[in-house]
């Protein structure tokens, strides 16, 4: 009897040895993967013929009766959180709705929560952006006029009317910026103009240079826009560089903004 419970003590023994790496193996195993998100913006203007669809590793946007499909002769404003939970190559992508042909592809960043993507194409070729290095001191504020009917200089403005006394504050973003090339400038946020609520009652304005005549087809509404949809720096910003892409014929979509420009 005691060589029975001798031997049978060294068997549990034997099998629970021979089971912990099992065990120590389970206890040491690396813990499952959390979900991550990242913010992606792709801004730009489709001068193609053609609709495109936006593609974000194996995920298509194309659903909800088109709302995704991006328009010929528009501007791009997508904006999407998209999650994943393994780090690993994934692109981003648009794809001609009727040639199906990939247009545009870009690799997904790995490690960061917020990512912008510029898409410019018109003249039958997609468009180089190459915005200036930033500087620390100043930001660079870039625009991009669209618009072969226009052949005379632009001045931007930024302006609100004081509701008290009716008096127009006035300041000067860019002086004779030409159509259909980059246009960069300096910008500090001046006085009256440097916090949101500033630049929630304030409108930007397009008129020909060193006159008060409105730019675009001579009318205002194609010519003022509300300063709040350009997330122009505010007070205390520098080192920020934000190109616009303006196309003044584009219904509804004046301007696109070719930076990350969400919170």
């Amino acid at each position: 009897m005691k060589n029975l419970l001798t031997k049978t003590f060294f068997l549990s023994i034997a099998l629970l040895l021979l089971g912990s790496p099992l065990f120590f193996s389970a206890c040491n195993k690396e813990t499952p993967e959390v979900e991550r998100a990242m913010h992606i913006l792709i801004n730009g203007y489709n001068g193609g013929d053609h609709p495109l669809v936006v593609a974000i590793d194996t995920t298509v946007f194309d659903h909800k009766e088109g709302a995704f499909i991006i328009k010929p002769q528009s501007n791009i404003h997508f904006t999407t959180a998209f999650s994943y939970k393994v780090p690993k190559k994934r692109l981003v992508t648009l794809t001609d709705t009727v040639t199906k042909k990939v247009v545009y592809s870009a690799e997904l960043p790995e490690n960061t929560i917020k990512v912008n993507f510029n898409y410019l194409y018109f003249d039958g070729k997609v468009q180089e952006l190459t915005p200036p290095a930033a500087d620390p001191n100043v930001n660079k504020l870039g625009f991009y006029i669209y618009d072969k009917s226009i052949d005379f200089p632009i001045d931007i403005s930024l302006q609100k009317v004081n509701a008290t006394s009716g008096d127009v504050r006035k300041e000067y973003i860019a002086k004779n910026v030409l159509p259909g090339r980059w246009f960069y400038v300096d910008y500090l946020p001046p006085k009256d103009f440097d916090k949101n609520v500033d630049l929630m009652s304030a409108t930007v304005h397009f008129t020909k240079a060193n006159t008060d005549e409105w730019a675009f087809e001579g009318d205002e509404t194609k010519s003022k826009l509300p300063a709040g949809g350009f997330f122009f720096p505010k007070l205390n910003d520098k080192g920020k560089v934000q190109p616009y892409f303006i196309a003044p014929k584009v219904p509804n979509q004046t301007f696109s903004r070719l930076f990350f420009y969400l919170d």
